[in-house]
């Protein structure tokens, strides 16, 4: 069977490589460039972490009644997401005989069609919160703090595999006191605040949306539920 086009797509292509553009480091690089025991494996989605409770969904939406909680689907444009466009390249990549130059053509091809993935302009202004996890543009080392990142929906997107589409890549740029250790940045994270749609380019990818003045929490699995005391035997 033929390698999914995911796999394509992370691997085979250095098209879109994090950084080609500019090929520049961050302005202040990570101190750490070895992942710790803790971290998720490269590649892990944020939905195989992300599954809150029904309580603990209810206490979320009443402390920030304010802000809409996102699904990273909701960036993108119907028909015209990550999703859409692998499954409209499929047959053809099927098609193509496994070695076959014309299969770089098209993975090309695939891939400058994620690169253009049109943002939702609804989402533009909106008071949001998503979560994700961080590939850190900039460093606070005396502080030991996450200045700006990107917020993507994959472990290691950008650091040690190609940047998801522009539409589910969000450049965050933290209030001051309002983001995470260096310490933690492996770490799953919701951030909050209002969303802008808009293009941007950065060291390591291109973003379709921006997150100022966001407030970053790190993510926390919802507490197991205590076990039913059984009654005990006569």
């Amino acid at each position: 069977m033929k390698t999914k086009i995911l796999a394509c797509l992370l691997l085979t292509l250095g098209l879109t490589g994090c950084g080609e553009e500019k090929q520049v480091a961050p302005a202040t690089p990570p101190a750490q460039t070895a992942l710790p025991p803790e971290a998720p494996a490269i590649g892990t989605s944020i939905q195989a972490l992300v599954k809150p409770s029904d309580a603990e969904l209810a206490k979320r939406k009443a402390e920030d009644a304010q802000f809409t909680e996102l699904e990273w689907e909701n960036l993108e444009l119907p028909g015209q997401g990550l999703a859409d466009i692998l499954k409209k390249y499929q047959p053809q990549i099927d098609a193509i005989p496994e070695g076959d130059p014309s299969e770089d053509a098209v993975l090309e091809k695939m891939q400058a069609e994620l690169n253009m993935a049109p943002v939702n302009p609804a989402l533009n202004g909106k008071q949001v919160k998503i979560p994700g996890f961080i590939s850190p543009l900039e460093v606070d080392d005396k502080q030991g703090v996450v200045k700006e990142f990107l917020l993507v929906p994959y472990f290691g997107a950008c650091i040690h595999v190609p940047p998801p589409p522009l539409n589910q890549t969000l450049l965050v740029q933290p209030l001051p006191g309002k983001s995470v250790g260096m310490e933690r940045m492996y770490e799953p994270v919701w951030v909050f605040g209002t969303l802008t749609a808009e293009r941007v380019k950065t060291d390591l990818a291109e973003a379709g949306y921006q997150l100022k003045d966001a407030r970053v929490e790190m993510w926390q699995e919802p507490a197991a539920p205590a076990p039913v005391a059984q009654p005990a035997k006569p």
